[in-house]
């Protein structure tokens, strides 16, 4: 009978390194259900708490976080990251989308996409995405701040970084929807989000963000698109908000690899998911590494609407395994 490691670990994420230490062979044991499980072989053990591995130290998860210091930190390095400025009140705000007009508003800290505002389209939208990134920044209430970024324009990607290699690429897509010349988009909505509710992924969700981008289109919820017509909802490519993802690392140029290596290591660690922004990963052009995720959910590597799934846990594991071994 095969195992159910969502049921064993609670946990979507966690439940991807329980399988791959089943697959290894590896020892493993649900210390709390849904959060953290200790794994072990010989003499040596560690923990994995929800996306959190012991590969990442403490300085690189605090420079990661912190979305002003992984720009500040590849800068240096030489990396190519999309312009960027904190931005202290609204009047910051208002200044940088005169000076830049593509931009995205974001808190320094956030999870999941919350709290982004991307492509404000005039100085009142500018102002709501202000307070919105303020509101919903994780960091302490006395260091709060915003962050205005320059809108890179291309196709977004996450590499899954491990030592010196790549071990997962995936194009990652907004939410969207396609057209079957019948259905509303409001009605094709709540179609596609029966479809993720089967494969265990949050829904769309019709926000702010969705009305806005509709109406750039000159759509709204009750537009009824033509067969085959597809519709993108937002800017923003998070699987909390509604994206999807493709695997394509065949398609991907080594330049492009090389960069998300060269990134990782320069924040000081040895893991990490790196978002790329790029108009043709085929061939090495101008591009801009966006943010580096230092305990990256390995969901849209397994969930992928396109491509072959890629067991990228175990790899991990292994990684995980031989380090300690050798230690």
């Amino acid at each position: 009978m095969e195992k159910n490691f969502l049921k064993i670990a609670g946990n979507i994420h966690l439940s991807y390194y329980i399988e791959a230490a089943d697959i290894l062979g590896l020892k493993y044991e649900i210390l709390v259900h849904g959060l953290m499980a200790k794994f072990s072989i010989e003499n040596k053990h560690w923990y994995i708490i929800n996306t959190v591995t012991p590969l990442v130290p403490t300085p690189s998860t605090t420079i990661c976080k912190r979305k002003n210091l992984t720009h500040l930190v590849l800068e240096k390095h030489g990396i190519a990251t999309p312009k960027q400025e904190i931005l202290t009140c609204e009047i910051d705000a208002i200044k940088f989308f005169n000076n830049h007009k593509d931009i995205v508003i974001k808190p320094t800290q956030q999870l999941g996409g919350k709290g982004v505002s991307i492509l404000p389209q005039n100085e009142q939208q500018v102002l709501n995405a202000f307070k919105n990134a303020f509101e919903t920044s994780h960091a302490p209430s006395d260091s709060k701040k915003v962050i205005g970024e320059e809108f890179i324009h291309g196709e977004n990607y996450r590499f899954l970084t491990l030592g010196e290699k790549v071990i997962g690429i995936v194009r990652r897509k907004a939410a969207h929807v396609v057209g079957d010349g019948q259905s509303t988009i409001r009605e094709l909505i709540e179609k596609e989000n029966e479809r993720r509710k089967k494969n265990i992924m949050l829904p769309i969700v019709i926000d702010n963000e969705v009305t806005l981008k509709l109406q750039r289109e000159d759509m709204n919820l009750d537009f009824i698109p033509q067969k085959d017509q597809e519709v993108i909802l937002r800017y923003n490519c998070n699987l909390t908000t509604g994206g999807t993802t493709e695997e394509c690392a065949n398609q991907v140029h080594d330049y492009y690899k090389q960069l998300a290596i060269k990134a990782v290591k320069a924040v000081g660690s040895e893991f990490g998911g790196v978002d790329i922004i790029a108009k043709d990963i085929t061939k090495p052009e101008k591009c801009a590494v966006n943010e580096i995720n230092y305990n990256p959910g390995l969901r849209l590597h397994y969930k992928v609407d396109k491509g072959e799934q890629v067991k990228v846990a175990v790899p991990i594991m292994e990684y995980i395994r031989d380090k300690y071994l050798n230690s």
